[in-house]
């Protein structure tokens, strides 16, 4: 569980760098909504660091399955 939250933390840092990129052509609207998002996935992330708990996995991994959902076209 340690390496995906690992790779889980650093997939949205990629994706709230790019959020908050100054020549991002998405509009200030959807930045902020990544850039949230990804504060909530960070702060998730370190709680199920510091306190392992199974249960709290199943909002990060609905945020990211809609994520993959909409990026693949499906949602």
């Amino acid at each position: 569980m340690r390496l995906a939250l690992l790779f889980n933390r650093k997939l949205w840092a990629i994706f709230m760098s790019a959020a908050v990129e100054e020549g991002n052509p998405q509009p200030r609207e959807i930045r902020e909504k990544v850039a949230n998002i990804g504060i909530f996935v960070m702060t998730q992330t370190r709680e199920m660091q510091l306190n392992p708990d199974p249960r709290k996995l199943l909002p990060l991994i609905n945020i990211n399955l809609n994520l993959a959902a909409g990026l693949s076209g499906r949602a």
